[in-house]
């Protein structure tokens, strides 16, 4: 899955949340940008991102945020903290369903904040690990025959010669039988 894939699915899965009416991508400052913003919105920023080469994993690094309009007396301050606090939580559970999966526990962090308008929400920095996209069919089913075949061209010695076979585990270890 790339960093683009993951993005996607993030705004998908954020986006069917019922308190979701928009996203905000890259900087949820830019709500200040948006007088008719529909209200709660989503956001997301990127931090670093990295790669492991033994687990076959990227880790992407995001901030997710939950923002909705405050009301005159500003009394439903809490309210809106608690349905972005659920939200948020609502997003990742479903993230780890799809196979993003996060590591280390969720923080959120209650905030308000002025934009166009006065509000409030909460944010959580997160690193969702997915694995790396690769150009190979991940089927290697006639690697085995093709190799073999290669090295054994021109050597009759080897004809009838039982080939072995082998298997990748998750871990990339490989098992012949």
């Amino acid at each position: 899955m790339t960093l683009s894939d993951t993005i996607r699915l993030i705004e998908t899965v954020a986006g069917g949340q019922p308190s979701v009416h928009s996203i905000v991508r890259n900087d949820i400052f830019r709500l200040n940008a948006l007088p008719d913003a529909k209200y709660a919105v989503f956001g997301w920023t990127q931090g670093q991102h990295s790669t492991s080469i033994d687990a076959n994993l990227y880790t992407f690094r995001f901030t997710f945020f939950y923002t909705d309009r405050l009301t005159e007396d500003l009394g439903n301050q809490v309210e809106v903290q608690s349905v972005g606090i659920s939200t948020l939580e609502n997003v990742l559970r479903m993230l780890d369903a799809k196979g993003v999966f996060t590591f280390g526990d969720w923080t959120f962090t209650t905030f308000n904040q002025r934009f166009q308008d006065e509000c409030a929400g909460v944010f959580c920095s997160v690193a969702l690990q997915v694995p790396v996209d690769t150009v190979c069919d991940e089927n290697y089913f006639d690697f085995n025959d093709d190799f073999n075949d290669d090295f054994a061209a021109g050597d009759d010695s080897l004809a009838g010669t039982p080939r072995a076979r082998f298997s990748f585990d998750f871990n990339n270890d490989y098992v012949i039988y």
